[in-house]
């Protein structure tokens, strides 16, 4: 019997892809991981200020055909708090 060679559809990935469903469980891990990261901001907070967790999203109109969810952390000095203590990277464990 020949092996046949698998030939994807581009479309058919790219239309999967930018899909509302795949957009939607993409939020729903992302709120996941904001939670976590949030949890762990509350129980060791920075020295000034509150650190705010928030999911943004995207759907495929963007030019790419990829939908995103991107968790944000605001604070002034969030960018040091994680190279210190690596809150959002331990918060990715959360979206699984």
């Amino acid at each position: 019997m020949k092996l046949e060679k698998y030939k994807p559809n581009r479309r058919g990935l790219k239309d999967l892809l930018g899909s509302e469903g795949v957009r939607a469980a993409l939020v729903v891990r992302a709120h996941r991981i904001a939670a976590a990261a949030q949890a762990a901001y509350e129980a060791d907070p920075p020295h000034e200020g509150h650190v705010e967790v928030t999911v943004e999203s995207e759907s495929n109109n963007t030019g790419d055909f990829r939908s995103k969810a991107i968790v944000v952390a605001h604070h002034p000095a969030v960018i040091p708090i994680e190279a210190d203590r690596r809150v959002l990277g331990s918060a990715l464990d959360a979206g699984r």
